[in-house]
């Protein structure tokens, strides 16, 4: 970030003079676009300055300016769409001075379409500026203006001076505040910097928790099924033709079939951490997806003795999705669904029309419902609602999710208690 360039003394002196800078009218021509500029708005965003409390390390160099110039009011100036924020104010009366924002049109709008310090003289002596509010309310009558740039050249602020009366301002004075104002961007890079260092930190710190947890989850429900599968070949070996060992083979087949949808839940999940999920999307019928859902998970809900059925409003739109990832959202609220279904209950899986541009997918189970305080976590990694429950690694509504959020979707669930749950996600239509 950075000030306007910095001014030798003869350059100061020609930019002090009428001649030396953009007339008040060709400025207000530029000020309304350029204070409502996105790209502008969100450079001042990104300060983290907006509305924070006053700090000392700006404070002094406000107070020091008003020192040097013999200024009676000082202030560096944040320029937000509807007002300007004070993130220092050196001179000003209350409430203004513990406000520290004002709304409108100010100076501090002129200064940042400026092509460099704007000095203005004598505010009533021009036709513009005298109708600028702060003539009246703040009584001024100069103004000298920095303009804070950042590197990529967006104007979020002004570094500022006035007076109450008319007043010339001098090279030195100019000199002066633009070193100051050089200080201020100065600072505001470094809280830049810091508040970067900070995320960067959070993100480090929750990828090793992540890394934490997937590394107990393999320790807990990989080790469980290996040792039994271990003793399971020790038994048959022993006496593979015992009639007990057929059961113990088909314990055995579901302990591998657990570890290899763990594992494949562990992969996804790293896939996604790494913003390694790459969507082929192409257009869809929604009565496909279904059909095909259910000839995938028809034998799983059949082997808990749950029955399965899919249901598609006619004349549905294509949707937008990728085909093999949309079946994995199917898989995994089913796969769910089913397992907190009653034996002989059903699950159903519908698309319905939703609005105009959307079509909703739901997995309809009549089962116990979930409790109103387990709603809001039921789509985090890692979490089940019985933490006994080692039927899965409580990943697949965590991978659900994101695979819906990837298609430009949105996942969600409404329940009650005894009589069931309807999970859901919207595709866009193509």
């Amino acid at each position: 970030m950075s000030v306007a360039p910095s001014i030798e003394l003869e350059k100061v002196s020609a930019a002090a003079s009428p001649a030396g800078q953009r007339s008040s009218q060709h400025l207000a021509v530029h000020v309304a676009p350029a204070v409502s500029d996105p790209a502008r708005l969100d450079a001042v965003a990104r300060t983290g300055l907006l509305d924070s409390p006053p700090e000392e390390s700006f404070d002094r160099l406000t107070r020091l300016a008003a020192k040097l110039i013999g200024a009676p009011a000082t202030f560096i100036s944040l320029v937000d769409e509807q007002r300007d924020f004070y993130k220092s104010c050196f001179g000003f009366a209350e409430p203004l001075a513990t406000k520290r924002e004002i709304e409108g049109r100010t100076f501090c709008h002129f200064a940042i379409v400026s092509d460099g310090p704007l000095l203005i003289r004598d505010t009533m002596a021009d036709p513009v500026f005298r109708e600028v509010p702060t003539v009246k309310s703040l009584g001024v009558r100069a103004y000298a203006g920095i303009p804070l740039v950042t590197d990529d050249g967006q104007a979020i602020g002004s570094f500022c001076a006035i007076d109450f009366r008319p007043r010339e301002w001098t090279a030195l004075d100019v000199e002066i505040l633009t070193e100051l104002a050089a200080s201020a961007m100065r600072e505001i890079k470094l809280r830049g910097a810091l508040t970067e260092a900070e995320k960067q930190t959070r993100m480090a710190r929750e990828a090793t928790r992540s890394r934490e947890e997937v590394l107990a989850v393999v320790a807990h429900d990989l080790r469980t099924p290996l040792n039994f599968f271990r003793m399971g070949v020790q038994l048959t070996a022993a006496d593979p033709a015992a009639p007990e060992n057929k059961e113990l083979l088909e314990r055995m087949e579901r302990s591998v079939d657990l570890m290899s949808r763990l594992i494949e839940d562990l992969l996804e999940v790293a896939k996604i951490e790494a913003g390694g999920v790459k969507l082929r999307t192409r257009p869809l019928q929604p009565a496909t997806l279904l059909d095909d859902a259910l000839a995938i998970l028809s034998p799983l809900a059949e082997r808990h003795s749950v029955r399965l059925s899919v249901h598609a409003d006619s004349d549905l739109p294509a949707v937008r999705a990728d085909y093999e990832r949309i079946l994995r959202v199917f898989t995994n609220l089913v796969v769910n669904a089913v397992k907190f279904s009653p034996a002989n209950g059903e699950v159903c899986v519908t698309a319905a029309r939703h609005g105009e541009t959307i079509v909703r997918f739901s997995v309809i189970d009549r089962g116990a419902g979930i409790r109103p305080e387990d709603v809001e976590r039921l789509f985090d990694r890692f979490w089940q609602a019985d933490a006994a429950d080692r039927r899965g690694a409580g990943l697949g509504l965590a991978i659900a999710k994101s695979m819906v959020t990837a298609h430009g979707g949105q996942i969600g669930v409404t329940s009650t208690l005894g009589k069931g749950s309807t999970f859901y996600f919207d595709l866009p239509v193509a």
